[in-house]
């Protein structure tokens, strides 16, 4: 029975790929992660200095002034920022009697939004149907209207 063969071989391959995998290889993405630094955070959506959400995720909203993610989706968490044009579309009476803001306003960047994730390419989230992304949709109602959702985020207090 040779020693060598059967435990320093084994032995020296454990700690190479321990250093490897446990050392070189996160050390290697967090390097790629400092260079493409957005999408390793999250894609966050910052406002005056405050992280209020992500473009990824939309998290449980329930405050009326908001538009909602569909919660009855494919996705297990629940928590997909992209939702139809429809599913926006008939929030809008909900946000506008909550805030004041016109119908009409809400209607355009739902439409807005829409062309940009199809210039994008990003419309595969749904296919055969428009959809917007109502993180990006809330992003613009908090910092067109800072008036009416700061008491909702208290972001300059």
């Amino acid at each position: 029975m040779n020693i060598k063969q059967y435990i320093l071989i084994p032995l020296a391959i454990f700690i190479f790929s321990l250093l490897i995998l446990g050392l070189v290889y996160p050390l290697v993405l967090n390097g790629i992660g400092l260079i493409v630094k957005n999408n390793t955070e999250g894609s966050l959506i910052i406002v005056n200095g405050t992280i209020i959400g992500s473009y990824l995720i939309a998290g449980k909203i329930n405050n009326s002034a908001f538009f909602w993610p569909n919660y009855n989706n494919s996705f297990i968490s629940g928590y997909d920022p992209y939702i139809t044009v429809n599913q926006a579309l008939s929030q809008v009476d909900r946000i506008s009697n909550s805030t004041g803001i016109s119908k009409q306003f809400l209607i355009n960047i739902i439409y807005e939004n829409s062309k940009e994730i199809e210039q994008q390419n990003l419309y595969i989230f749904s296919p055969g149907e428009k959809v917007v992304n109502i993180m990006k949709l809330n992003e613009i109602l908090i910092k067109t209207y800072p008036n009416i959702y700061d008491k909702y985020l208290k972001i300059n207090s």
